[in-house]
């Protein structure tokens, strides 16, 4: 009686195994999003200017810690934004890897009070096509993104040179 019921219950806890498993490796891998938009920003945030040479490098150590993920996967985008009200500032300049940047003097909305009128902001965003482990038939990657702002830390602005 007890192998009946084992071989009975045996694929319900082995489906549930498995998307317990595919859950928690997709929560991983958006957590590692968030946590190369806020790097990104950070980082970039603690300088009083930069190069191109540093957001290179800067962008570069975003796949560092996307790992074990495949970064190529995924589009790093590091701005600075001008604010130009309560919810809307325009991109003073921008670069991104595996993917464009935004174009100078596009706008961005930004949430509702978040800096005040001619202040600037850095803006750190990542998006991902994240395939799931098992895709049961489904072969289409899930958009996984953030972004986030940061005010600059050592100056008023963080102009690239």
């Amino acid at each position: 009686m007890a192998a009946v019921e084992f071989a009975l219950l045996l694929p319900i806890l082995l489906a549930l195994f498995i998307a317990g498993l595919a859950l928690s490796d997709g929560i991983a891998c958006n957590r590692k999003v968030t946590t190369t938009a806020k790097s990104v920003a950070d980082l970039t945030a603690r300088y009083a200017s930069v190069t191109t040479s540093d957001v290179t490098t800067i962008l570069a150590a975003s796949t560092q810690i996307l790992a074990p993920y495949n970064a190529s996967l995924a589009t790093v985008r590091v701005s600075e934004v001008l604010v130009t009200g309560s919810t809307s500032s325009t991109v003073v300049w921008s670069r991104a890897s595996n993917g464009t940047a935004l174009t100078a003097s596009s706008v961005v909305t930004i949430p509702s009070g978040m800096a005040a009128t001619g202040s600037y902001l850095i803006l750190g965003e990542v998006s991902y096509a994240y395939t799931p482990l098992f895709t049961y038939g489904a072969a289409q990657p899930m958009t996984l993104y953030d972004r986030v702002f940061m005010s600059p830390r050592m100056s008023d602005s963080v102009p690239l040179s």
